[in-house]
């Protein structure tokens, strides 16, 4: 289908972000950081996105979430509701992750190796380890959740360490050649990044996935020594 109008959701980092695209020409993108729950903001906030540039939910033709690493509940809540509107409104969806997405815009930095770095609280960071070649961001390692002193023999140089984890990472960081670290910006994720990497998957052959990724146990299957 051409012209798709597509919704795009990021709910697994500090910030809710809504994308609304047609194809990968950009409508409008949002980031909110709310007090609020994301279950009571993250309706309304799609409501308006939509309402705002003359479209309802039934002219959503494609939907894409991240499906993590980030927050659990996050995680959830984003997933949650896109399957919603999957089963209510059969909206195709298609999942995508948070690192592959923060990845992507440096697809231009060739021959570099990248690293995304999302404070997963508790001491640890989420991250995968990524290279530039021919154009193209491909990842080298699963997804996973670490203390940063156990990073040191994971990052290959010349790397670009970047997003919410670097400020915990920074001690291991600063001692290492030929590691760049951007301190600030990429606390979220692109708009533009979110849409591409959801259509290469809508559009691609691989099978879509929308298992989230959570990398570790929540809090809930530590304590009561449950599967969620």
């Amino acid at each position: 289908m051409e012209n798709r109008i597509i919704l795009g959701i990021d709910n697994s980092m500090d910030f809710l972000s809504i994308v609304l695209s047609i194809e990968e020409k950009l409508i409008e993108e949002r980031h909110i950081r709310n007090k609020k729950t994301p279950s009571e903001i993250l309706p309304v906030e799609i409501s308006h996105v939509l309402s705002n540039n003359g479209y309802t939910i039934n002219d959503v033709n494609l939907a894409i979430v991240t499906l993590g690493p980030g927050s659990f509940t996050g995680i959830r809540v984003g997933l949650a509701f896109c399957k919603g509107l999957n089963a209510g409104g059969n909206i195709p969806l298609v999942g995508v992750s948070t690192l592959d997405v923060l990845a992507s815009p440096f697809s231009f930095m060739e021959g570099y190796y990248l690293f995304p770095l999302i404070d997963a609280k508790k001491g640890e960071v989420f991250s995968s380890m990524y290279c530039v070649s021919d154009g193209s961001v491909k990842r080298l390692t699963d997804y996973r959740s670490e203390k940063p002193e156990r990073l040191a023999g994971v990052i290959k140089t010349p790397c670009i360490c970047f997003s919410t984890g670097v400020a915990l990472c920074e001690p291991l960081l600063s001692n290492m050649q030929d590691v760049l670290v951007i301190k600030k910006g990429f606390m979220k994720i692109s708009g533009e990044a979110l849409i591409r990497e959801g259509l290469k998957k809508a559009d691609g052959p691989d099978k879509n996935s929308l298992e989230p990724i959570y990398c570790r146990k929540s809090e809930a299957e530590i304590k009561f020594n449950v599967t969620i």
